[in-house]
């Protein structure tokens, strides 16, 4: 019928581009300005620092690691928060206090100013980049999810590609020097929270609006000469109440979530995989300086990694739409691991592109699918904070990860034996994820309603 479309639809979505795909831009320009300094950018602060003060390796990596630690600790009232105030007042917190910490930064002197100021920029960003946009996105699509935050993410292999060798340039003494490159980093964070933030829609029912850009199942015949300013008022709120079912999507509280085996799967398979990229996030630039490889040339590396990341993200996404997510989790999960065991035998720079390639593609293609998975699994109602409490682990993992590598190099004089071993670790996370099966129903409630598949209990 070709009445059946909203008063909404025709302004959102015929005169316009579906707002949820401009929620996908604005998630890439917030991930690509945390994961570029934050994220990525740790092997060149920690080298900076290391010629700077003559800090071992497991100094300076503790501070990333004491940032994981408290990122388990908060990650699931993160989670909470972002559920009760939403996406929109997170980021601006977050990405705030993230400035505050580098102008922090910018005057380190000693470990624990560092350490402080490492604390804080983590804590921004865990509650002001990743979760709260793909919070957001999780709510404006369903079909289309993997597409969506597979796009949505390119912003952290973009950070990696332009920012890093920039951050890298930056921080040489001939340059502006590490001190000054934070401060002016602390003051940009400080100055965009504001006004990205406007832009976040938190959910598409506020607006008269259905996920993907779906057409709500009612006829507003009768009001299309309606005025814009009654939009929001006259959708129905039962077609488009927030949390509302859709598609077979059962809608979990967190409770319910963490009683089902597909959880912890999720949630152990996730914490193997990302430690990897947490051991190459601090370890990477100086596994390759060590080679003789000059910083610039490392942080091009790294650049290679990313690019190939950008590439088999879109593809991970793509191929996550048309078959079960946790099948192309397994594929690109045992890619990634891989070619971080490919890592500890680096000895060139031909070896060092091969590396990057082999681990960027396996990295890029199961980064937007283990948030996508958990939107299909769980549903809406409470995506933050079960994506909080499953984070806990994970950052433990992110925490001993690059500890035990720091440690075994201060002690060897190499990154060989513990790359091998997280590798061996990293490799399972694939099995996980290909165990963990989409729950068919939602566990009792208080009344003892709902029952749920012996299979799916844990």
């Amino acid at each position: 019928m070709a009445a059946r479309a909203s008063i909404a639809h025709y302004i959102w979505r015929g005169r316009t581009m579906f707002y949820g795909w401009k929620l996908v831009g604005l998630t890439l320009i917030v991930t690509a300005l945390a994961s570029g300094p934050v994220w990525n950018g740790v092997g060149v602060w920690v080298t900076a620092l290391e010629e700077e003060f003559g800090w071992s390796r497991a100094q300076l990596t503790g501070a990333f690691s004491m940032a994981q630690f408290q990122g388990s600790i908060v990650g699931p009232f993160m989670g909470y928060l972002i559920d009760k105030i939403g996406p929109r007042r997170m980021v601006f917190l977050g990405l705030a206090v993230t400035g505050v910490g580098f102008v922090i930064f910018s005057q380190t002197t000693n470990l624990a100013t560092f350490y402080v100021s490492y604390f804080i920029i983590m804590l921004g960003i865990s509650a002001g980049s990743w979760l709260p946009m793909m919070t957001a996105l999780n709510k404006w699509f369903n079909r289309k999810r993997g597409t969506a935050m597979g796009l949505a993410g390119e912003g952290s292999f973009i950070g990696g590609l332009v920012l890093v060798p920039l951050l890298a340039w930056s921080v040489t003494p001939s340059n502006y020097g590490w001190s000054t490159t934070a401060l002016w980093i602390g003051v940009v964070f400080m100055a965009v929270s504001w006004p990205l933030s406007r832009f976040i829609r938190n959910q598409p029912g506020d607006y008269g609006l259905l996920p993907d850009g779906d057409l709500p199942d009612y006829d507003t015949s009768a009001a299309a000469s309606a005025p814009r300013a009654q939009i929001s008022s006259e959708a129905p709120q039962s077609s488009l109440a927030p949390g509302s079912e859709l598609g077979n999507t059962l809608n979990f509280t967190a409770r319910q979530a963490i009683r089902t085996r597909a959880f912890w799967f999720i949630t152990f398979g996730h914490a193997l995989s990302s430690m990897l990229i947490a051991t190459l996030t601090v370890h990477m630039v100086p596994l390759l300086t060590d080679q003789g490889m000059s910083l610039q040339k490392a942080a091009y590396v790294w650049a290679v990694l990313m690019a190939a990341g950008a590439v088999f993200q879109l593809i991970g996404g793509y191929l996550s739409d048309r078959y079960p997510r946790n099948r192309i989790l397994f594929v690109f999960a045992a890619l990634q691991a891989a070619g971080f065991i490919l890592a500890a035998f680096v000895h060139s720079l031909p070896m060092a592109i091969l590396f990057a390639l082999v681990y960027g593609a396996g990295f890029g293609g199961r980064v937007p699918i283990t948030t996508a998975i958990r939107g299909d699994y769980f549903g809406n109602r409470a995506f933050a904070t079960i994506t909080g409490i499953s984070m806990a682990p994970l950052y433990l993992f992110m925490l001993t990860a690059p500890l035990f590598a720091a440690f075994m190099f201060d002690s060897t004089g190499t990154y060989t034996l513990s790359f091998l071993i997280l590798g061996g670790l990293g490799s399972t996370s694939g099995f996980l994820f290909l165990f963990a099966k989409k729950p068919t129903s939602l566990p009792p409630d208080k009344s003892g309603s709902s029952v749920l598949r012996d299979a799916e209990l844990v």
